[in-house]
């Protein structure tokens, strides 16, 4: 067996572990164990969940916060265009030159 799949078998025994565990505890009081044995089973994923929750929503104020705003966009300079009737004539040209 490599080294990963030896992780991978780790990681799969310690969740399945968890699993039977968060189950007694969560079914526990209809096995006859302490009712709360079923409040922390239920109470502690939600506090898990609302702490992520949080942290997300703290991680992305703090990324507003410390991000400097974007550079203004600068109008592009006009350039002048000047239409002599050379132009106007090549362009008249080209347009009915297409449309044949």
């Amino acid at each position: 067996m490599s080294k990963d799949q030896s992780y991978g078998f780790v990681i799969f025994l310690i969740s399945v572990i968890v699993a039977i565990v968060y189950l007694v505890a969560f079914f526990g009081e209809v096995m006859g164990l302490s009712p709360y044995w079923h409040e922390l089973a239920v109470g502690i994923p939600v506090l898990l969940f609302v702490m992520l929750v949080l942290v997300i929503s703290g991680w992305i104020g703090w990324t507003m916060l410390t991000t400097p705003p974007p550079a203004p966009l600068e109008p592009e300079p006009a350039t002048p265009t000047s239409t002599t009737s050379d132009e106007s004539t090549e362009d008249a040209d080209s347009k009915s030159s297409s449309s044949r």
